[in-house]
């Protein structure tokens, strides 16, 4: 079994989505035709990897404030309030792009989803498939 660190995994995951994110905006041009609709799933892919990006930025920054010393429950009420003001900044970020712009509402659940997919199907790959062990 090999080893890999967690920050060297996490950087290989978010390479990959990016990657991956980039082949089905491509695919969906090609597919689609319409800009219109493009525009949307890239909207909902950007959307779902900068709440993915900043979910684990602040993760990262709460688990070493309770490493010198910020005590769990006040680094957890922490991480829960920033938690939910990007799941409320997420939201009219959503209702902007789908009442104001016009995008399609449906390619944009496609696209926040599509992220959420990959951050399941790359680790579980990785993990089951190539024998990796994050340390």
């Amino acid at each position: 079994m090999r080893k890999i660190s967690s920050e060297n995994f996490i950087k290989n995951l978010e390479i990959s989505i990016i990657i991956f994110s980039a082949i089905s905006i491509i695919l969906s041009f090609l597919i689609l035709k319409n800009l219109n609709y493009v525009f949307s799933l890239l909207s909902g892919i950007i959307v779902a990897y900068l709440n993915f990006r900043s979910t684990k930025n602040e993760s990262i920054k709460i688990v070493n404030s309770i490493k010198q010393g910020l005590s769990p429950q006040k680094g957890t009420l922490i991480y829960m309030s920033k938690f939910y003001l990007r799941l409320l900044a997420t939201g009219i970020v959503l209702y902007f792009l789908i009442k104001i712009l016009r995008l399609n509402s449906i390619l944009i659940l496609i696209g926040l989803i599509f992220v959420h997919f990959q951050l399941i199907l790359i680790p579980l790959k990785d993990l089951h498939f190539k024998k990796l062990e994050i340390i």
